[in-house]
């Protein structure tokens, strides 16, 4: 897949079919993960890939007390369902992952050394970019969720991880139910300025709203 119809077509996949991920791909999405750039070269980032049912259902526990308390609002469904489609669909399907977080085939928890870097994570989480495009390239898909974080030090000690260690992100992967992209974004003429915060860039107002996408996608 060409790397602007990956970019063009991926988005926050939260369903998945329980059919596992091959390690050979597992092994794909890693190594597509560490050409991403790293702060010094210090490459510190560690990834553990959790496939175990027990460990994967103990952190689906913590993700639905953390649902609980990030979405008290939600927890009727009468509620959820008279929202806007778009804020209901997100919604929908983070309520979903954490209540099925146990049967997804894969969860990569990402780390990296403690204090090592002065912009936490910011040596990581391009690495994660880089494994959701490779997951899209490969008919897989994925996103990051943090819910279940909120087991703190039970979270590191399931999984083993030491006090030298930060966990930045859990990314669930699979072979989706619901389709990529593509995606609805505000347009480049909102978000881009040209020299002065506020000042309108002539060449992105000139452009369709879509931007470029009908290049990318098939």
């Amino acid at each position: 897949m060409d790397v602007f119809e990956a970019i063009y077509t991926s988005r926050a996949l939260r369903r998945f079919k329980t059919d596992p991920v091959p390690e050979d791909v597992i092994f794909q999405l890693i190594d597509a993960a560490i050409r991403a750039p790293t702060g010094h070269n210090s490459q510190d980032w560690r990834f553990i890939v959790v496939t175990d049912d027990g460990s994967k259902r103990k952190m689906q526990e913590w993700s639905e007390r953390a649902w609980r308390m990030a979405f008290p609002a939600y927890q009727d469904d009468a509620v959820l369902d008279a929202l806007p489609r778009t804020q209901r669909l997100s919604i929908r399907g983070v309520k979903d992952l954490s209540f099925s977080l146990g049967s997804v085939p894969l969860i990569v928890v990402v780390c990296g050394l403690r204090g090592k870097h002065s912009s936490p994570g910011g040596s990581h989480f391009p690495a994660i970019q880089n494994m959701l495009l490779a997951a899209r390239a490969l008919g897989l898909g994925g996103s990051i969720f943090n819910l279940p974080m909120v087991g703190g030090d039970e979270l590191y000690e399931l999984l083993g991880v030491p006090e030298s260690n930060e966990i930045y992100a859990c990314v669930p992967i699979g072979y989706p139910l619901d389709k990529p992209g593509p995606l609805s974004r505000k347009p480049v003429k909102k978000v881009a300025y040209n020299e002065r915060f506020g000042e309108a860039w002539p060449f992105a107002v000139s452009q369709p709203d879509d931007g470029f996408q009908e290049r990318w996608l098939k």
